[in-house]
């Protein structure tokens, strides 16, 4: 039976190192921040928006460009002519006006810039929630295998001595098969807690890009706290929606988008205006075999021009029209983007505060009840021990505490996580 359990729990553990390392929840979500690959996905939209900046500003200078053109021509029934031109040139533009669609799209791109930067910040905020329930998991799962650990070495130990008090007729064959049952249990309910641990390393090892197989462990300061009675009180709830809307990335994102549909709008009503264009060419040429005067040919050749260009749209087939309401459409999606992430984040809110609020009651109940199973354990053991009390009535209390104490553990890490979930929500954890 325990080469059995042993080969299972080998199983399970595969892959372990000896020096493991260790973990903090802090440095987890340092971790997470630097490694993400969805953070880092968020990154190169961000870097993507400068480069549009950048794209945006260069419409504001003027352009140049050189140009060289090098033909070879005939003409059938020409005698004695060259077949070979050699133009070159050197030209420039620059929009005087435009209606000032320029500047606008410089302004929308900065726009969305700044609110691509919030976009990285909130899924940032993404992975450290993330990171949190993951972390917070594998806290409760390791301290329900070290119950589940003791209870298998406490069961073993009563059923070794069962085995002897029924050697010397102390207890009945019911009685020493109920012990030799009640070990097994508990040792499946050990494999079991060890494979929630298992998993839930694998799931945080995963948000921390660890490699494959890596062991690590975790240093929690938060085994020590043992009441929600020791932990800051939390805020109000009206005081709770205020810290979080002031501090949510993803409402910061959408108000700026909303500015920036704005500038994308007034952009597209721009393509009806009058543009006036300068520009300026110089350019020279020969041709090889016409003489051997190539000096002269490029300088009678050398002409110079200045050009004033003046762009008045008349009709474009409703084209700007268009741009026009897909934009207003645009901008009104943007809005309400933003009035539904307003909405979505004060149910959020409510619904995390609340839960925060039971983790707590939850906490502090199950605090009583491991007390009250202990105290019954306790008046078992003694009515027990007197004969007053068989044993399968035994192991019921005794599976009760078991349980008291698992609800307890998942309770008071259920309250820590809610707390900071809030935490994060409020920008205390940036």
């Amino acid at each position: 039976m325990n080469n059995t359990k042993a080969i299972i729990l080998g199983i399970i553990a595969t892959a372990a190192v000896v020096h493991a390392d260790t973990w903090t929840l802090d440095a987890c979500l340092k971790q997470a921040k630097e490694k993400s690959l969805s953070l880092e996905s968020a990154k190169l939209r961000e870097q993507q928006s400068e480069i549009n900046v950048k794209q945006a500003e260069v419409g504001r200078y003027p352009t140049l460009s050189a140009s060289i053109q090098n033909t070879l021509f005939d003409h059938p029934f020409v005698d004695d002519e060259d077949h070979y031109r050699l133009s070159v040139g050197i030209s420039g533009s620059y929009t005087l006006w435009d209606g000032g669609s320029r500047s606008l799209n410089v302004e929308a791109s900065r726009l969305n810039r700044e609110a691509t930067k919030f976009e990285t910040k909130q899924t940032e905020r993404n992975v450290q929630e993330s990171v949190l329930n993951a972390y917070m998991n594998l806290l409760a799962a390791s301290e329900n295998l070290r119950t589940a650990h003791a209870s298998v070495e406490l069961s073993t130990a009563e059923f070794e001595h069962f085995g002897k008090l029924f050697e010397a007729g102390s207890i009945t064959k019911k009685d020493l098969t109920q012990s030799q049952s009640n070990v097994l249990q508990k040792q499946v309910a050990e494999l079991s807690a060890q494979l929630s641990v298992s998993t839930a390393k694998t799931t945080l090892r995963q948000l921390l890009e660890l490699p494959d197989g890596e062991e690590f462990e975790v240093a929690a300061p938060e085994l020590a706290i043992e009441s929600p009675d020791s932990i800051e009180a939390l805020p109000t709830l009206a005081e709770l929606q205020g810290a979080v809307k002031e501090a949510h990335p993803g409402l910061k994102s959408d108000s700026i988008a909303i500015r920036a549909a704005k500038k994308n709008t007034e952009v597209a009503g721009k393509g009806s205006s009058i543009s006036v264009t300068l520009g300026a060419n110089s350019s020279t040429g020969l041709q090889a075999w016409e003489s051997g005067a190539y000096g002269d040919q490029l300088k009678k050749g050398w002409q110079n021009s200045i050009s004033l260009g003046i762009n008045i749209p008349i009709i474009d087939g409703g084209a700007t029209e268009n741009k026009v309401l897909l934009a207003q459409v645009n901008e009104t999606q943007s809005r309400l983007s933003m009035q539904e992430t307003a909405k979505s984040l004060e149910n959020s809110v409510e619904k995390l505060y609340v839960n925060a609020v039971s983790a707590d009651l939850q906490w502090k109940a199950a605090m009583l009840q491991v007390q009250a199973e202990t105290e019954a354990l306790q008046v078992a053991e003694e009515q027990r021990n007197a004969g007053a009390l068989t044993y399968t009535d035994y192991l019921t209390q005794k599976n009760n505490l078991e349980k008291a104490q698992v609800t307890l553990v998942n309770a008071k890490y259920s309250s820590l996580l809610a707390r900071k979930i809030l935490d994060l929500y409020q920008g205390k954890l940036d």
